[in-house]
């Protein structure tokens, strides 16, 4: 399993709290089948307009002695308080990471308890150099995410403060776990050096490297007969050449939900994400130029590039890093981390609601 909690830098976890909540809940609530005829009951209206229902109290699936030692490892022990606390963290920075927690069975709380422990294990070895950079990292984003939070509170204070207390972590407890795991990747960092990450650029090929603003129509096969949609791809393509506006005619004509709205533009698009044939001509077409129609699985593109680059070392350094990173931990958990683990003492999940216990 990729280190998918604890390899996590503050930084990013900043952005899973939006991707997470709000929008998802909306989804959820649309997708439930209503009775018009029955009239809302008043705490479900309540729910309906408290912000903080979206946030709901994690509820651990174990029970554990805040003294007892979850894991014992060379040089130390994860307690149970440490685990919890971890847990707990988690949730706040990455509410969709609570329904994983909640759901956990004992395999998964072995993969949390391991991760928590290759931090602690790796945090161990930071100078005071790394610490310091940790904490004002830590203490950076946790301004952020409280003003994500309160983006979706409301703009009120007591609000979130609510939620902090609900979720049983503080402003001190988020900092100091964020710190924890912000010195476990900045120790990692440490011993990757630029000379490494250009050696990897160098042996990048150009796709890799290019990105490219591309206007297009989709004219989808889905629903058409192909020689129906070449045919309109090609009506389309000569309306182009003769001048005519592409975001007008892809807000149009466009079948592709993920470019119509924006006149067909993907902007500053890495190139390697998209199809052979459209990523083909991405790479080839003279800028400013009206394609032929291009052939894909999804129908017919009628394309325009208008601008194309390859990005230099110093836009892939940090990007090239968070590989290396990941490659580093992965090696730190396959030659070292199970050896300095010596027992696992999980707790035992709660049989879920309805379930016998086995």
């Amino acid at each position: 399993m990729k280190r998918s909690v604890a390899i996590l830098s503050s930084a990013v976890l900043v952005v899973a709290l939006l991707t997470g909540c709000g929008k998802g809940d909306d989804n959820a609530e649309a997708s439930k089948p209503t009775n018009q005829n029955q009239p809302a009951q008043a705490g479900d209206q309540a729910n309906a307009n408290d912000p903080l229902a979206q946030f709901p109290k994690l509820n651990l699936p174990f029970s554990v002695d805040p003294n007892a030692a979850v894991v014992e490892y060379q040089g130390g022990t994860l307690s149970g308080k440490e685990f919890e606390t971890f847990l707990r963290v988690i949730n706040f920075l990455n509410p969709m990471q609570g329904q994983m927690i909640e759901a956990a069975d004992q395999e998964m709380l072995k993969t949390f308890a391991r991760e928590f422990t290759a931090t602690k294990i790796l945090a161990a070895k930071a100078d005071a150099a790394i610490e310091k950079e940790s904490r004002e990292t830590a203490e950076k984003s946790f301004d952020k995410i409280k003003g994500q939070y309160l983006s979706l509170l409301g703009k009120d204070e007591a609000k979130f403060d609510k939620l902090m207390e609900n979720q049983g972590v503080s402003k001190d407890v988020v900092i100091d776990q964020m710190t924890l795991i912000n010195n476990s990747i900045n120790v990692l960092k440490k011993n990757i050096d630029d000379a490494a990450l250009k050696k990897m650029y160098d042996g990048m090929n150009k796709e890799s490297l290019t990105v490219a603003s591309v206007r297009h129509i989709l004219i989808s096969t889905e629903k058409r007969k192909p020689e129906e949609a070449l045919k309109l791809a090609n009506d389309l393509a000569a309306r182009l050449k003769k001048g005519e506006d592409f975001a007008k005619l892809a807000k149009e004509y466009s079948d592709d939900p993920g470019s119509k709205d924006t006149g067909g533009l993907y902007e500053d698009a890495d190139v390697s994400q998209w199809v052979p044939e459209f990523k083909d001509a991405a790479l080839n077409l003279p800028i400013g130029q009206i394609s032929e129609p291009v052939k894909t699985d999804y129908g017919y593109h009628v394309m325009k590039v208008e601008s194309r680059k390859q990005k230099s070392f110093d836009e892939m350094k940090e990007q090239l890093r968070a590989q290396v990173l990941e490659q580093e931990y992965d090696k730190f958990g396959k030659t070292e981390l199970d050896k300095l683990i010596t027992k696992y003492n999980l707790p035992e999940p709660k049989p879920a609601a309805g379930q016998a216990k086995k």
